[in-house]
């Protein structure tokens, strides 16, 4: 994806629906087969889910819950993130490991409120069935859930209904709880939100004019929403804090590459007017090892924000130049190859969550003679690394649907990134186009015209290999000002609901904006 120098994602609304292909009819029993040695260990306790598992039974026990009735809903939750691809082999920051994490935070916060904020029994249980399944959307048109996608998986789901009905509440008020953990709770999204919400109070039997009760659930929906943002910072030290930021700044819609500063606008936004006293309520609920690992973290976002500042300063000051490299690197075990391929996965890193099926990809694809890979190092072509962009043929990021097709196509597909669901190019098997992938830049040293170095060099490059088309995704506003400042631009494929749209550049044209030496 190619990236502006201070581009991030925002999404204002999220309720359109993207093409996407079905998958097969077996897709979902070959899942199951496939995580057969994950549910082995989980079910011997061999797991951070089943961790979570356990830790929320022994609460939930104390709270005089239904021990059967509980553990069939965990193993429901478990079972159906998992057949779904949302379970520990997903990428992505709303797992099943997550929404474990929000159910245990909230179940020990809200057991711990004090008398004049104590939460009723029933409520509690609202509360922790909406944590275990806030996430539940396996259709995952985007990272981030779309909250009217759950409220449709949940009610066809028949077991659920049933396991929800064992808890003595009411399906509406679990699903209303839900609507309220939408982020950024602001604008339409806000708006769509608060009025599902009172239509679901309505469907649960609560009269309109029952303000006090309408009231009491809507604050309810705030502390599952607090519990949401803050559980799993809670719950590790700096490093996993780093990881989930990383995850999650695809779902929030974060630039990949300003992931600290961001972190430090997420946290500062729970001292705000509307959050603050509900996070006060919930993070001075928890026990003292979890609120230092969170203010912890928080303090560590916010010194590796200042680190940032500082290197920008240096470059400002021109202590510190940056050039480009085109790279050629195929002799495998030479030593400088690795070192140079260590560094690009080691930048990849900051912002890009591993996964075993893709680091091999990657770094298969970092080999390939038909790949562009442009470095930025610091002073000299032979200078430290700190950022790249790489990209290949069209035809090696044809679009991938599941592990069904991923491995169809593994022979022929070894880049990174793949062409998203929905995206179609008529260019796609003429080999007259290159796909650019995203522009990594290390922390600190981006929006200092890093990105457009890099970016500039690829085109050349592209050109330079015969090439008549890049291809790639960005931000719509990004596209339209560069079509307006005269660039041969053209969007191929909207997505309405994140604004990254699929976009062309016609190489043949972009003689004045990018001359070849």
């Amino acid at each position: 994806m190619i990236i502006d120098e201070n581009d991030q994602i925002t999404r204002n609304e999220i309720h359109h629906i993207t093409p996407s292909k079905t998958l097969p009819w077996w897709y979902e029993y070959y899942k199951r087969i496939r995580l057969f040695p994950w549910w082995a260990r989980y079910n011997i306790g061999l797991t951070k889910e089943a961790s979570h598992k356990d830790k929320i039974l022994e609460l939930s026990a104390k709270m005089n819950f239904d021990k059967r009735a509980t553990s069939k809903i965990i193993r429901h939750a478990v079972s159906e993130f998992s057949k779904h691809g949302l379970g520990s082999d997903y990428p992505g920051y709303h797992t099943i490991n997550h929404n474990l994490e929000v159910a245990f935070i909230s179940l020990l916060s809200a057991g711990n409120q004090k008398l004049e904020n104590v939460i009723l029994d029933k409520d509690i249980k609202n509360l922790f069935v909406a944590a275990l399944f806030h996430d539940f959307d396996p259709r995952k048109e985007f990272e981030k859930p779309n909250e009217d996608n759950i409220e449709l998986f949940i009610r066809n789901d028949e077991k659920l209904g049933k396991l929800i009905h064992s808890f003595g509440i009411d399906l509406n008020i679990v699903i209303a709880l839900i609507h309220r953990t939408t982020y950024p709770f602001a604008g339409a999204q806000k708006e769509h939100a608060l009025k599902r919400m009172h239509e679901l109070f309505s469907l649960a039997g609560i009269q309109q004019d029952d303000t006090n009760t309408r009231h009491n659930y809507e604050k309810l929906g705030l502390y599952l929403s607090i519990c949401d943002r803050i559980a799993g910072y809670c719950l590790g030290d700096f490093n996993y804090a780093k990881e989930l930021a990383r995850r999650n700044a695809r779902g929030i819609g974060w630039h990949s590459q300003v992931i600290n500063e961001k972190s430090v606008e997420f946290f500062s936004g729970l001292k705000q007017k509307d959050d603050k006293d509900t996070f006060e309520r919930v993070i001075h609920s928890l026990p003292i090892a979890f609120r230092k690992n969170f203010f912890d973290n928080v303090e560590g976002f916010r010194e590796a924000w200042e680190k940032e500042l500082e290197i920008k300063a240096s470059l400002r000051k021109n202590e510190i130049n940056l050039v480009t490299s085109l790279e050629n690197i195929i002799d495998v075990k030479n030593k400088i190859t690795k070192d140079m391929c260590d560094m690009i996965m080691k930048i990849r890193y900051e912002y890009c969550s591993p996964t075993n099926f893709y680091d091999r990809d990657f770094q298969k694809s970092l080999y390939d003679s038909s790949t562009i890979l442009i470095t930025l190092r610091i002073n000299s072509k032979m200078g430290e690394i700190v950022g790249y962009v790489k990209g290949g043929p069209l035809e090696k990021h044809k679009p991938k649907y599941g592990l069904y097709e991923e491995n169809l196509g593994k022979m022929n597909s070894v880049h990174m990134e793949s062409l998203r669901r929905g995206t179609n190019d008529q260019n796609l098997g003429k080999m007259n186009s290159i796909f650019m992938e995203w522009i990594a830049i290390r922390t600190g040293y981006l929006g200092e015209k890093g990105g457009h170095m890099l970016r500039s060099e690829f085109l050349k490059e592209a050109r330079r290999r015969g090439y008549s088309y890049v291809t790639s995704y960005s931000k719509r506003e990004l596209i339209t000002n560069r079509k307006n400042k005269g660039e041969p631009i053209e969007i191929v494929q909207q997505y309405d609901a994140a604004m990254i749209d699929y976009y062309r550049i016609d190489l043949s044209q972009l003689i004045k904006s990018i001359p070849i030496n």
